[in-house]
């Protein structure tokens, strides 16, 4: 007689893994968990695809840093593309940003001014 195994539904490992269900169908869909499509939209994962998906993941993990991932040199926080220092800089940034998209040149490279 055959073994069978254990079969989770993509709820069971969002729930076991934390994670929203939407983000195990992705993973589904990528190929990153496998598993066994039953019909149009309906998962089952066996019990050794998930402890193999965790070990690959586990495994992949980086080591722990002494120092914050997104310290600047000198050692200011850096978040989203500015420093805590100077907020206004994300500000310039976003007008540049929409010069860029409007086809617009900045008045400090503009010959005419």
């Amino acid at each position: 007689m055959t073994e069978t195994l254990p079969m989770l539904t993509p709820q069971d490992v969002a729930r076991i893994l934390g994670v929203h269900q939407k983000t195990v169908h992705l993973w589904l869909r990528n190929g990153s968990l496998q598993g066994i499509k039953i019909s149009y939209r309906a998962w089952r994962i066996p019990q050794s695809a998930l402890d193999q998906f965790i070990e690959q993941k586990r495994n992949g993990m980086p080591q722990k840093r002494t120092e914050a991932p997104n310290a600047g040199t000198d050692g200011t926080i850096v978040t989203s593309g500015h420093s805590t220092g100077n907020p206004d800089l994300s500000k310039v940034k976003m007008k540049h940003y929409l010069r860029d998209i409007m086809g617009e040149q900045s008045p400090e490279t503009n010959p005419d001014t």
